[in-house]
């Protein structure tokens, strides 16, 4: 640490601890790191390596689309609720 900081290391100090607060926020939120129910620590090493690797892949997509998170995700919902009624209009009551 810098005994006299400049406000732009301050600045960049604090940039680079947010990128990780957003980080950690959508692997807990949205790849589950945190619903892991596995008992042996090997199991739970892998739910948090899939769960990272999954975060990871979002992340590429995210940055070559060059879409949001929340645009993500509503495309996930969107094609779901799309496929459900193509289900439903294919097979009437």
């Amino acid at each position: 640490m810098k005994e006299n900081p400049t406000r732009e290391y301050v600045k960049s100090i604090m940039d680079a601890r947010w990128s990780v607060e957003v980080y950690h926020r959508e692997v807990k939120q949205n790849c589950g790191i945190e619903r892991c129910q596995a008992r042996t620590s090997r199991a739970q090493r892998n739910h948090i390596f899939l769960a990272i690797s999954a975060w990871f892949e979002q992340h590429k997509r995210r940055i070559s689309e060059k879409i949001t998170l929340y645009q993500q995700n509503w495309d996930v919902i969107k094609n779901a609720i799309a496929e459900h009624i193509r289900v439903l209009l294919a097979y009437p009551n």
